[in-house]
């Protein structure tokens, strides 16, 4: 075996200076005399005994990085001593226990065993989630000023204003804090310091439904049933299948969504319809269609083109 798994080194040093194209920037010399604050442009000056040495280590340092932070991200538990015998040993081209082939084998059964045992735990996860959800939600509803829709959402003014409502279709601009019911925060725009903007016809349905009773200007807290939110499959990693959703949500502006452009590109001014040749010696007149019904002719024409061309029952 020469080398590590490749799945496992796949992209070593990509992300790092050895991996990148691109020279290294240097900063230009400082003028003589001048005192200089900037780093030293050869860090391991003086620590090495040669070149070579400096190079290797370098590589050394960051290769070990990166399969550091591989092995966590897959949650590959590994004794570092047989890892860097193994490494050892394949790096400088000696016998080893097993070959690349063999390597490969073992560690796509070891991966297929690590998703395994994930999935078991995010079942685990949201079976228990839902259990607390429901307790939850169940201990919520009786609390003051707390009201619940027919689909179950819970919301409760935070603070009340007379600005204007949105409609589904529209655009909303927020402030909003999330958390799990035992407190846990998987998302804030106060924390990240900038409102949210989207279509309120896009987010999960315990938004779509609760933002309408909100008002500009006011603040409400949601507590949402998942299945008016992410469901049985959760939103990996931080929000477990069945889970019980807390928002507390300053809306901020509504705006509509800008209508979709008509077929053609939509009409602006009005149109002027010019006969040929032969029409106009038989008679014909030149015709102006105004603007508005250029639009309506359009939206005629697209319904009448869209029939046409429906599959025959």
């Amino acid at each position: 075996m020469k080398t590590l798994p490749i799945f496992l080194l796949s992209g070593v040093l990509a992300g790092s200076a050895l991996g990148q194209n691109n020279a290294v920037k240097v900063s230009p010399a400082a003028a003589p005399g001048a005192a200089s604050t900037n780093a030293p442009a050869d860090p391991g000056a003086g620590k090495f005994k040669n070149d070579l040495e400096k190079h290797s280590y370098a590589m050394g340092v960051l290769l070990a990085g990166d399969i550091k932070r591989q092995l966590s991200r897959g949650n590959y538990e590994h004794d570092a001593e047989v890892v860097i015998k193994a490494f050892s040993e394949a790096l400088r081209g000696k016998p080893t226990v097993i070959t690349d082939g063999e390597a490969n084998v073992i560690l796509r059964n070891y991966s297929t065993e690590i998703r395994k045992k994930a999935e078991e735990k995010r079942k685990e996860d949201g079976e228990k989630a839902k259990v607390v959800g429901e307790a939850f939600l169940t201990a919520n509803k009786a609390k003051e000023g707390v009201k619940v829709t027919t689909s179950g959402l819970q919301y409760k003014v935070l603070k009340a204003a007379e600005g204007a409502k949105a409609k589904a279709e529209d655009i909303v601009e927020v402030h909003y804090r999330g958390t799990l019911v035992d407190g846990t925060e998987f998302d804030s725009s106060y924390s990240r310091g900038q409102p949210a903007s989207f279509g309120l016809n896009r987010v999960i349905k315990g938004w779509t439904e609760g933002l309408q009773l909100m008002t500009v200007g006011s603040k409400y807290q949601f507590v949402i049933p998942s299945e008016l939110a992410y469901g049985q499959n959760g939103s990996p990693p931080k929000i477990p299948p069945h889970s019980t959703l807390i928002f507390e949500v300053d809306l901020l502006s509504v705006k509509p969504q800008v209508a979709p452009p008509l077929p053609g590109g939509g009409v602006t001014s009005d149109i002027i319809k010019v006969p040929s040749a032969d029409d106009l010696k038989k008679g014909a007149q030149i015709e102006v269609i105004k603007s508005n019904d250029a639009e309506r002719l359009q939206k005629e024409a697209a319904e009448q083109k869209k029939k046409s061309e429906a599959p025959k029952k």
